[in-house]
């Protein structure tokens, strides 16, 4: 299998089939090490803030382990919420000066409490509900700057580690086993349209009536129409206004 750079607007073309990019960014991973030695990892995509340097925000969250009782559960529930820089600038404020994976840090926030996971209710993946944190449901229990290795001890012992960045991509295949159909058909309605556009449509009246004032005398009325632009038809009218007021066609040279 041969490597392919897959970009915007280049797919990846395979039997008919094929991969689009539609997008790309990093997720972090933390570990959580809770007061009892049990351990969590985690890595869940942050949404780019800033495509040039791919400056990223998120919420990466964790459910306590091997607790059973609903309420102490909801009341521990960890989320880790901040800014990823994939080339950070160092300092205490925390941006990304370039978009690839040069010097990642994290600026966090470290929140716990009822994140809202067992209320039925979707939410997204990059931010936690903020009702929850107005309603003082969630906690912020820490805060640090980290770099991959780097960790925060919480007041209950629990450990957060950065342990790196890892990138993902949103694909999408496409199959369409009916674009040649496509294709000749939208062909022939083309050429069906410019076909049509070259006929000279015309339309010609006759109306035939009795003469009010002579019983044996017919009153001949007759009209035309073109419906197209084109030059010739005041001679074509005449011809055919010759053709029905004598009985017989009339030669003319075609124009």
């Amino acid at each position: 299998m041969a490597p392919y750079d897959l970009s915007v607007n280049h797919p990846l073309r395979l039997d008919g089939d094929r991969v689009y990019l539609l997008g790309t960014g990093y997720a972090p991973v933390f570990t959580v090490t809770f007061p009892d030695g049990q351990q969590r990892t985690g890595g869940i995509q942050w949404r780019p803030v800033d495509l040039t340097t791919m400056l990223s925000e998120g919420a990466t969250k964790f459910e306590p382990p091997g607790v059973t009782d609903d309420e102490q559960r909801r009341t521990r529930q960890l989320a880790i919420t901040g800014l990823l820089a994939p080339t950070s600038s160092g300092g205490d404020i925390v941006t990304s000066v370039f978009p690839d994976l040069r010097d990642p840090e994290v600026a966090v926030d470290v929140l716990r409490g009822d994140l809202g996971l067992d209320d039925g209710r979707g939410q997204s993946i990059f931010q936690v509900d903020q009702s929850k944190v107005d309603s003082g449901e969630l906690v912020r229990v820490a805060r640090a700057n980290l770099v991959p290795g780097q960790s925060v001890t919480l007041d209950d012992g629990t450990v957060v580690r950065f342990d790196g960045v890892q990138e993902w991509v949103n694909l999408q295949v496409s199959h369409d086993p009916g674009q040649v159909y496509v294709l000749v058909f939208a062909i022939l309605l083309l050429g069906g349209l410019g076909l049509s556009l070259m006929i000279r449509r015309r339309r010609f009246w006759a109306r035939l009536a009795p003469d009010p004032d002579d019983e044996g005398r017919t009153v001949v009325e007759i009209g035309g129409l073109a419906r197209t632009d084109r030059a010739g038809y005041g001679e074509e009218f005449d011809r055919l206004r010759a053709d029905l007021l004598t009985g017989r066609p009339t030669a003319t040279k075609d124009t």
